[in-house]
């Protein structure tokens, strides 16, 4: 019988803790978010509300899951999730737009603009195991392994792209659970916010310049 052994990998915040620091401020920026999305006056809501409402508590319902793929180096299920955390950001900037259709797949224009429309290839690529020298290079190449090891380089990418999740997705639901006299971040979250971004920036991952974009 076949067991996956992960008692031996290395702890990914000890190798990357610029990163690590970057992934809990931005987990801190959307859990404080949503606690606050909780109390929404019913009055506010609407069927637009109601789908973009959908859609960030489906993303919100991962963050835990692509944490625990990404420490047991899972990098083939944490490549499927993040490339659907991406895709969420976009259904959610659709929806605000008015452009997203019900049942369609999202545009990924913002991801072109913010220079990852490479790294969303190859996240789809590695999702459908149809990118061979990606999904070759995570299991180790011939004889393939079955056993999951850790891998620095794809590590590193995934957290990048998930805490540009949660920092979008923290984004998006505080504007839609603002008052009209708030601003859509509170000063904390906006800053954790921010240093979650200048990390990605710093590391070249983003540009600071379109973090917003």
């Amino acid at each position: 019988m076949l067991q996956i052994h992960q008692s031996d990998l290395p702890d990914w915040r000890s190798d990357l803790p610029d990163l690590a620091f970057a992934y809990d401020c931005a987990l801190s920026t959307v859990i404080s978010v949503f606690e606050r999305a909780g109390s929404v006056c019913l009055l506010q809501i609407d069927k637009d509300l109601h789908r973009r409402a959908a859609v960030s508590a489906s993303m919100f319902q991962n963050i835990a899951l692509v944490e625990t793929a990404i420490r047991n180096a899972q990098y083939i299920g944490a490549s499927a999730l993040i490339r659907q955390e991406l895709e969420g950001l976009e259904v959610l900037r659709g929806m605000l737009a008015g452009k997203q259709i019900d049942r369609k797949n999202p545009r990924i224009n913002a991801l072109r603009n913010l220079g990852l429309g490479k790294i969303y290839g190859r996240l789809t690529g590695i999702a459908h195991l149809t990118f061979h020298e990606g999904l070759s290079h995570l299991t180790g190449g011939f004889p393939y392994s079955y056993d999951t090891r850790y891998n620095r380089q794809s590590c590193e990418l995934l957290v990048n792209c998930h805490v540009l999740g949660m920092a979008g997705l923290a984004t998006v639901v505080a504007f839609d659970s603002r008052s009209l006299d708030q601003k859509h971040l509170t000063d904390v979250e906006e800053h954790h916010s921010a240093l979650a971004l200048s990390v990605l920036g710093e590391n070249g991952f983003l540009k600071l310049a379109t973090a917003s974009a």
